[in-house]
């Protein structure tokens, strides 16, 4: 069994967290770490993290000395606050040296620090404790804070390098000790770890200068499915697996909420083997327990005063009930001109609302949080009676608790249509995986192998957009929720044709539909009638509808899709889309670990020669014969030449980028600067002649040339300028 020294479970029961607790250890020992700051989602749990991340440096007995301090209240003071940080730093110090980690769980004076010193500390503590007496009489207390905070620069570099790392998950963004505290590091390069709350943190982190982030959100539902086992056990509670994965929905995965949970069934020894048992409880906890004193301090602590506090529950109830976002100037008749903005400060740390400045929002803090102002709400606004208001919540929350895991369930089935659409980058596809009738009428009944591999030889091909953001349904129609379930559908904001314009703006409105058959009309047209409706709140333009259906979608249903323009797939053509798109996003991984060449080359001078001495030099590698690699230096010189001529590049460069395949030869030559409007012309019959007219080259070619001389090619639009990319496949 491991030893532990401030871990308050054993390593073995530690659940979750291996990669955030690697980099938090490895951290003191990366060359030149400074600040690492750890931002925490509400309700996450980070203090064990912590603790765990000590013991291993400490059990490592190496050059880093770890230092965990907790920020106390801010309702203590600054000079409390520092003393209390220099007796941790000597004696968790003094542990390490020597190696004794049960010294961390005592109380010394700093004459008996002084006398457990080794022989190497015994001077610089003897001077630690002369400087105290005279710091702390000084009668200059912020002098004195600052003496106290900068105990970790005053040991000798040959005894170790202090880690120190803080505990500041409560908002305590109005205590003085914690502004001193973040200057304290923000002066000095040193190792050190700050973990609070993420709104709170980043607001703070631009005193601090570099430093690395890292992000600590809600466990996996797996790890915290583990985690409430393991707590269960731990506290000798039974737990049933439906009751657990309940837990894991109801409380967002919370590490925080699930512990406090099962501690308290242990406490009010509640087996937790059925709804009822566990939603009893629940209600207990929001009314009187450890979820009624995590959210009670959070409003205290932004709402000291009870008459205040009491209006803005009556307006937190009031706001979520309605959905809607309210002005900030709501929040100034309740709280005052001059406390509104450290209580909406407070409140958007603990993210139980959303400020943006001008207006709050009432989104935040999940299912608990709701449940627990509805119970405030009923027993201090309208006085009703407790009994009723328990017997309520558990009624409602029994029968939330069927659709809370069928909405769980519905979510582990689902196909991933956000994940899908994030990955569209003007892939080419093919047309069939996005028509289910002409899927059905050739492909339906083949074995899958056939049936990919015929679909690889496809030619009928189709460029996805670029996709630049996506999102749930429910993030543009708050009252989506009612028809979608948030993973099942997506709205994706792309561009086409790889310009970034109003005319090539399209938003893809993708969804899941539940059909155990063939989707009928009349169930595809609600669908499409719900994803236009969504469109039109949001004021979207230019859509694009595609529906996935399991077993795809009846005749009429097709027809329908076709006559408005809107795709629709089975669940085996969406599976064979991302199949592609993941295929085509390992093989770009892949060839930039294999051969790829650049080089930037100044316009003139006759510098396409040396283009085609290297692309000559790099043909041969692939053992291209002689007249495909004259074909191709052909080829680079008139894309030079183009771009060079015409391009209107302020940097009078142009870049060339060389990638050898097994198979192939990619040149990709690109250039900043303005592309002739006739480019942009549709390709047409005409459409060869608008480009040679357009480029104007000196030979009257063009891209007619490079396409004769070429098996692909491809001109595009990029940020800022234009790129040309043309293939050469190597034929034996």
């Amino acid at each position: 069994m491991t030893r532990r020294v401030l871990g308050r479970v054993e390593k073995a029961h530690f659940i979750g967290r291996a990669c955030e607790l690697e980099r938090i250890v490895n951290h003191p020992h990366k060359p030149g770490a400074a600040g690492l700051l750890v931002l925490v989602a509400p309700t996450a749990g980070v203090s064990e993290l912590l603790r765990q991340a000590y013991d291993e440096l400490f059990l490592q007995q190496g050059k880093v000395i770890p230092i965990y301090f907790a920020l106390p209240s801010p309702a203590r003071t600054a000079v409390s606050s520092a003393i209390e940080f220099l007796n941790n730093f000597l004696i968790q110090y003094l542990a390490f040296r020597r190696n004794e980690g049960g010294l961390v769980h005592t109380s010394f004076t700093l004459n008996e620090l002084l006398s457990l010193a080794p022989p190497a500390d015994f001077e610089w503590f003897e001077e630690v404790v002369a400087g105290y007496k005279r710091e702390r009489f000084s009668n200059d207390d912020a002098a004195f804070v600052q003496w106290c905070l900068s105990i970790p620069h005053r040991v000798p570099n040959g005894n170790g390098r202090p880690f120190v790392m803080i505990d500041a998950v409560s908002p305590h963004d109005e205590s003085d000790f914690y502004r001193q505290l973040i200057g304290s590091f923000s002066k000095r390069a040193s190792s050190y770890l700050i973990a609070g709350l993420r709104r709170q943190l980043l607001r703070a982190s631009s005193d601090l200068g570099a430093v690395e982030i890292l992000r600590l959100q809600q466990l996996p539902i797996t790890e915290a499915a583990a985690l409430a086992d393991s707590l269960a056990l731990r506290h000798n509670v039974p737990l049933s697996e439906e009751v657990r994965d309940l837990l894991v929905q109801q409380f967002q995965a919370s590490p925080f909420l699930l512990d406090g949970f099962i501690y308290a069934a242990r406490e009010a020894r509640v087996p937790l083997t059925s709804y009822l048992s566990c939603q009893r409880l629940y209600v207990d906890q929001l009314l009187g327990g450890s979820l009624n004193t995590y959210f009670a301090r959070s409003l205290e602590a932004a709402a000291p005063e009870p008459d205040v506090r009491r209006e803005l529950i009556r307006l937190l109830h009031d706001g979520r009930k309605n959905g809607q976002a309210v002005p900030v100037e709501t929040f100034k008749s309740v709280a005052g001109a001059q406390n509104v903005e450290s209580l909406l400060r407070r409140l958007h740390a603990q993210e139980l609302v959303n400020w943006s400045g001008s207006a709050v929002q009432f989104s935040g803090g999940g299912q608990p949080w709701e449940d627990y102002l509805k119970g405030r709400y009923r027993l201090e606004i309208l006085f009703e009676s407790r009994a009723r208001v328990v017997a309520d919540l558990i009624s409602t929350s029994l029968k939330r608790a069927p659709r809370t895991m069928a909405r769980y369930y519905r979510r582990l089935s689902s196909m991933g249509v956000q994940t899908a659409l994030s990955a569209f980058d003007e892939q080419r596809v093919p047309t069939v995986l996005f028509d289910y009738g002409r899927y059905s009428n050739v492909y339906k009944g083949l074995p899958i192998e056939q049936i990919a591999a015929a679909i690889d030889a496809d030619s009928e091909l189709l460029r996805l957009p670029q996709v630049v953001h996506v999102a749930s349904c429910t993030a543009f129609d708050s009252a989506a929720v009612e028809v979608f379930d948030e993973e099942r559908c997506g709205v994706a904001h792309a561009f086409t044709e790889g310009k970034y314009s109003d005319e090539t703006q399209v938003v893809w409105l993708a969804a899941e539909i539940d059909s155990k058959l063939e989707a009928e009309l009349a169930l595809t047209r609600s669908w499409c009638d719900w994803l236009n409706s969504v469109a039109r709140g949001a004021g979207f333009k230019s859509i694009q509808i595609w529906l996935i259906a399991r077993e795809g979608f009846s005749t009429e249903a097709m027809d329908y899709l076709l006559r408005i323009g809107a795709y629709g797939s089975s669940a085996q053509q969406f599976e064979l889309l991302t199949a592609r798109l993941r295929e085509t996003a390992a093989a770009t991984q892949a060839t930039q670990a294999m051969d790829e060449f650049e080089m930037v080359v100044p316009m003139g001078g006759d510098n396409e020669l040396i283009v085609a001495h290297t692309v000559e030099e790099i043909a041969r590698r692939l053992n291209f014969k002689p007249e495909a690699i004259n074909q191709i230096k052909h080829a680079v010189v008139e894309a030079f030449i183009n771009a060079s001529e015409h391009s209107l590049s302020p940097e009078r460069r142009i870049y060339q980028r060389f990638r050898l395949e097994s198979d192939k030869l990619v040149i990709t030559i690109a250039s900043r600067g303005i592309v002739p409007p006739q480019i942009d012309a549709p390709h047409g019959q005409d459409g060869l002649a608008r480009e040679n007219d357009a480029l104007g080259l000196r030979r009257g070619l063009g891209l007619g040339l490079i396409r004769t001389l070429m098996d692909e090619v491809e001109f595009e639009r990029v940020d800022d300028g234009t790129s040309l990319r043309m293939t050469k496949y190597l034929r034996n």
